[in-house]
């Protein structure tokens, strides 16, 4: 026997719950706020789809047939459990929950960590904080959730991926305490020492070797790393120059006594942001996540970015 799937659509199943349960039309019918004529439809199309009465009258109610009987109790556990399983998701409470906040960011930003750590542990002191490279295919990192969250520039992604702008980063010249480029710094003294240049690995244009070209200029690259935190190494022991976002590098250049000056030539601004998939956008750990880490990292940057 072939079975009517479409009379065993979720509503008549539920409507053969409530049947079975109340034995009576009229009382199931009021239940589910349909019309007696309705339900007494949704009855006939189970017993042809099922091949059995199902309930039959007696007196004046209704009473299982043996398949009837025998299907009552499975079909309440499945409809309970199809139930459960889109019922809203419990409250999200930091305070008592124990979130894994997973953030990409650019290995410059290390040292804002142990603030951004206690921000998110004073509120959930069971939050986990972990910290990875930026991926080279960001966007589709973002949309499996891990990174929960990414710190970039909005290039590095495509759209579907929800941008939070956190300002524009401008580009500067690090070079070591008494570099002699730095007595006067011009395009001449800047492209007469070999650069430091970043590959991250993303297919993202380079921004400081794009402007040269577009004006006839070429630079002599010294040293090619994949982080810049590898750059500024290099930078502090030798006559390299590295040319790398100001509000980003300013915390490891203090700590390596670097110096930071502006390019000598004007290189575009670089959109920066708070990243991550749409698809969390109503998730309440991750809107929770993405507040204070937007407000943490935004409040140590503020004074190095433009305004967004």
């Amino acid at each position: 026997m072939m079975l009517d799937v479409a009379a065993l659509d979720p509503a008549n199943l539920v409507a053969l719950h409530v049947l079975l349960e109340e034995r009576h039309v009229t009382r199931a019918a009021h239940r589910l706020g349909l019309t007696q004529s309705s339900m007494s439809h949704r009855l006939r199309r189970l017993r042809e789809a099922l091949g059995d009465p199902l309930l039959v009258p007696v007196g004046g109610a209704l009473v299982p047939t043996p398949r009837g009987a025998a299907i009552a109790a499975p079909l309440a556990s499945a409809l309970a459990a199809l139930q459960a399983a889109v019922a809203p998701p419990a409250r999200f409470d930091p305070a008592t929950s124990a979130p894994v906040v997973t953030v990409a960011m650019p290995d410059l930003l290390i040292p804002l960590v142990p603030a951004l750590l206690a921000d998110l542990t004073r509120a959930a002191p069971r939050a986990e904080l972990r910290i990875v490279n930026v991926p080279a295919d960001l966007s589709a990192a973002l949309a499996t959730g891990t990174p929960t969250l990414a710190l970039a520039p909005t290039s590095f992604v495509h759209p579907g991926i929800v941008a939070r702008a956190l300002g524009h980063l401008r580009f500067g010249v690090a070079a070591r305490r008494g570099h002699p480029a730095l007595a006067r710094l011009t395009v001449a003294s800047w492209l007469a020492h070999p650069h430091v240049v970043v590959r991250v690995g993303n297919q993202t244009a380079n921004l400081v070797g794009d402007e040269l070209a577009r004006r006839g200029l070429t630079r002599r690259v010294g040293v090619e790393v994949p982080t810049f935190l590898a750059g500024l190494l290099l930078v502090a022991g030798s006559d390299l120059l590295l040319n790398a976002p100001t509000a980003l590098v300013h915390e490891v250049a203090s700590a390596l006594d670097l110096v930071v000056r502006a390019t000598p030539i004007a290189i575009p601004r670089v959109p920066f942001a708070m990243l991550w998939h749409e698809r969390f956008r109503v998730d309440a750990a991750h809107a929770w996540a993405r507040g204070v880490v937007f407000a943490a990292i935004r409040r140590r940057l503020q004074r190095g970015l433009d305004g967004a």
